[in-house]
């Protein structure tokens, strides 16, 4: 009777002592789960707090009022069944961190196990950004080494872009499941389900953003275009569907090269140049060419290299000859676009192809040694006129690009059609501004202007002027006629006389 009183009191000091230690129930478990866990237990569990001497074993069902023992790490303990369900067990000493320990009870004649380890824990933190996007599952605390899943669920309105840690996506699946090694926090990232992507074109032409539902097929647009350069591709690349969020793509160039040929038309060679596009250009020294002076080229050479090849061809001037009455003529050639006036020129006529001539009526302002430009072009014609037309770009200028003034007779080709005249119109912008026409022959006419400028020939229906001229010249000759009669008339009867 004396011994189960002293193990019925000691039993519940016990009690008493670890209740006082440990606190209610649920502020045991709180505390245990942070250092010391329970696993692989079968009709018990275990409850320590790390440091105290005393554990707090609970069974599943009622012991009963019998003894019974618990084996602690395999060491012992008699404990009275008078006790409960739940019961503290008075160790003498802390648990050792570093032992796995078996804890066996059997009351009745059962037996129940469970394994009590001191273990890291670690916390697990998700968020949704946006809270409106939608929620998260599964954070809380785990063991170190346990496996922790994390589910992200959208809201209506949003689809679910990644699991991210900071600024890092870590996941695109929205069950994450990942080894737990240390505290963490992941954030669970949602989206409009419908997005954007923008393009950066990056110096090119512009490229209009798509906006799309998420997931869809997405068709790729043209390629933008840049001066000088081509275009590589996207970066990051253009994706197959749209993507949560959207993204911003920026176009990738490689530059291009380009070359500057010069033509010296038969002068000494220069040799062309290929570089990138928009690096400095070096102009080359003069050519050089026998008889000939070198004025310039008929293009300026770039500073830079341009977004395309060119040709640059000299332009030569050749010595005009002159008569002693001060008549100077030349004849330019295909390589040949300038001359210079020599000494006491009063007029000068330069010849260009056949049926092509500028004559300058008075050459006095322009002075002894002047380089002349002169050139015709035949270019498309644009201007709205009836009959078949060809124009015409006359140009004469100083070597400096400063236009000649003063009247000049220019000659052009001319294609004449039956019963119809040649005119000369001046296009000048969109109006046309009819020429005064010297003179024509069956495949040329010579009109008289002051100024370089688009000209039309054409040739069309005979005017009221025309057929006053027609009329005076045919009075003219009958004038002729009647005088030339009278005086037949007079001779006749004089010799007759």
């Amino acid at each position: 009777m004396r011994y189960k009183t002293v193990l019925a009191v000691s039993a519940l000091f016990a009690v008493m002592l670890a209740a006082a230690v440990l606190g209610p129930s649920s502020d045991m478990s709180d505390a245990a789960a942070q250092k010391w866990a329970t696993s692989n237990c079968n009709g018990m569990n275990v409850q320590y707090v790390d440091g105290n001497t005393y554990i707090v074993i609970e069974l599943d069902s009622d012991p009963g009022l019998g003894m019974y023992d618990v084996i602690i790490g395999g060491k012992p303990f008699a404990v009275s069944g008078s006790s409960g369900k739940r019961v503290g067990v008075e160790l003498g000493e802390p648990l050792d961190k570093t032992v796995n320990y078996m804890v066996i009870a059997t009351p009745n004649g059962a037996t129940y196990t469970c394994t009590l380890s001191y273990l890291q824990f670690y916390d697990v933190a998700a968020t949704a950004e946006p809270s409106s996007g939608g929620s998260v599952s599964g954070h809380g605390e785990y063991r170190s080494g346990e496996q922790a899943t994390l589910t992200a669920s959208p809201a209506d309105g949003y689809v679910f872009d990644g699991w991210y840690s900071g600024e890092t996506k870590v996941s695109a699946v929205s069950s994450y499941t990942f080894t737990v090694s240390a505290d963490v926090s992941y954030s669970a990232r949602f989206v409009s389900d419908t997005a954007t992507i923008t393009f950066d074109s990056n110096g090119g032409s512009p490229v209009a953003s798509i906006t799309q539902s998420v997931g869809t097929a997405v068709t790729a647009p043209a390629d933008p275009v840049r001066e000088g350069y081509t275009f590589v591709g996207w970066e990051p690349a253009f994706p197959a569907t749209m993507p949560a969020g959207g993204m911003n793509l920026v176009a990738e160039w490689s530059v291009k090269t380009y070359t500057i040929t010069f033509d010296t038309l038969g002068g000494s060679e220069v040799a062309k140049m290929t570089q990138e596009y928009g690096t400095a250009v070096t102009a080359p020294s003069d050519p050089t060419k026998e008889g000939f002076t070198f004025v310039k080229w008929d293009q300026e050479v770039p500073k830079t290299v341009p977004a395309d090849d060119m040709i640059i061809s000299a332009i030569w001037a050749v010595n005009a000859t002159v008569d002693e009455s001060g008549k100077a003529e030349v004849v330019l050639d295909k390589n040949t676009g300038a001359f210079i006036l020599p000494e006491e020129t009063k007029t000068v006529t330069v010849t260009m192809d056949d049926n092509v001539s500028v004559a300058i009526q008075d050459t006095s302002a322009l002075g002894t040694g002047t380089t002349v430009i002169a050139k015709v072009e035949e270019i498309p014609n644009t201007a709205e006129v009836d009959g078949t037309a060809r124009a015409y770009e006359v140009t004469v200028t100083k070597a400096d690009d400063q236009p000649i003034t003063g009247k000049m007779q220019v000659t052009l080709p001319y294609a004449p059609e039956k019963g119809k005249v040649p005119a000369v119109y001046w296009q000048n912008g969109s109006a046309l501004e009819k020429m005064r026409v010297i003179s024509h022959t069956s495949d040329s006419v010579t009109f008289e202007t002051t100024h370089n400028s688009t000209y039309v020939v054409v040739a069309e229906s005979a005017s009221e002027d025309s057929g006053a001229t027609f009329m005076l010249y045919l009075g003219l000759l009958m004038v002729v006629g009647i005088a030339l009669s009278m005086l037949i008339g007079f001779n006749y009867y004089r010799r007759k006389a």
